[in-house]
């Protein structure tokens, strides 16, 4: 076979064709810090990555939802206990004022303070967050409870005492608290029905019907420790994903960077060896190039 100058020179020009290709290749990997840019560049590796990556997208999306969920828990934590101690300080008057000594004034004075912690109850039950009332079930944007007559009722229908879930892979996380959960006792009274009674009782000296209602006073009371209970255990567990889904994110991310990653030393060694190369081809084809043309002249 004859070597003419001509494949001589297509050849040389070939391979400084590619390795400026290469040198572009080598530059667009340091800049990105990836060395698979594109799908054609490695489709496994591509693929692979690319299922990591929608992956972390997916657990980052829960890790917001279970910071969003954590924080609401803090407002029911803070209001529930609230609510323990108001209804263990209802429960110190009603015992006080079931003491046949009392006198008029000092059940007056007794009276006025339970009148009192029922308000502050009152504002407990519409405790909002953003605008939305974080006892109120499936209706947030209704208050819970609301005043009829001088009357404390509840306002949030039957069929919306629905506790709010947090969604997560295949489970629904309850983490909800209701007014019926907390204001509410099995047999159907409200603490404020109750508070009312006692109201009554306490003025009019009426002592039998003050420790009848003590057992319901229990009730509620009981409600809101298993409530403030399940409020922390369910806390706990959303941290305990928080931790578990940031960690698998970390390790996909290390995943997603040996797949796809950029080995900076090496990118930079093999830059540095192909600018030579690409400077000794060109010097090279130099020489090739005006040989060639002065033949042709010739």
């Amino acid at each position: 076979m004859r070597i003419t100058q001509s494949m001589i020179a297509n050849n040389a020009l070939k391979n400084i064709r590619n390795s400026m290709l290469r040198r572009e290749e080598l530059s667009e990997q340091i800049s990105t810090g990836k060395k698979i840019n594109k799908p054609s560049d490695d489709p496994e590796k591509a693929g692979k990555a690319s299922y990591f990556m929608s992956r972390n997208r997916l657990l980052n999306s829960y890790i917001d939802d279970i910071k969003n969920t954590r924080s609401v828990l803090v407002y029911y934590d803070t209001a529930l206990q609230e609510m323990q101690n108001v209804n263990h300080r209802i429960k110190e008057l009603t015992v006080q004022a079931a003491n046949g000594t009392q006198t008029i004034e000092d059940r007056h004075h007794i009276a006025l303070e339970l009148k009192q912690l029922k308000e502050h109850l009152y504002k407990l039950a519409n405790t909002q967050i953003g605008g939305k009332y974080i006892f109120g079930g499936a209706k947030t944007d209704i208050p819970p409870v609301r005043k009829e007559n001088n009357k404390v009722v509840i306002n949030t229908p039957q069929e919306a005492n629905i506790r709010a879930k947090l969604p997560i892979e295949n489970i629904n996380v309850e983490y909800g608290v209701t007014v019926y959960d907390v204001f509410k006792t099995d047999t159907g009274e409200t603490v404020f029905g109750i508070l009312d009674r006692l109201i009554d009782s306490v003025e009019e000296g009426k002592n039998d019907n003050i420790e009848r209602d003590l057992g319901s006073l229990d009730s509620i009371l009981n409600n809101v420790n298993s409530n403030l209970a399940r409020i922390g255990s369910v806390d706990n567990m959303l941290e305990s994903m928080e931790k578990r889904f940031e960690n698998v994110v970390n390790n996909n991310n290390d995943i997603v960077n040996d797949l796809v990653g950029t080995d900076l030393p090496k990118a930079l060694s093999d830059l540095s060896l192909e600018q030579t190369t690409l400077q000794a081809a060109l010097k090279t084809t130099a020489q090739i190039l005006p040989q060639s043309l002065v033949d042709f002249i010739r």
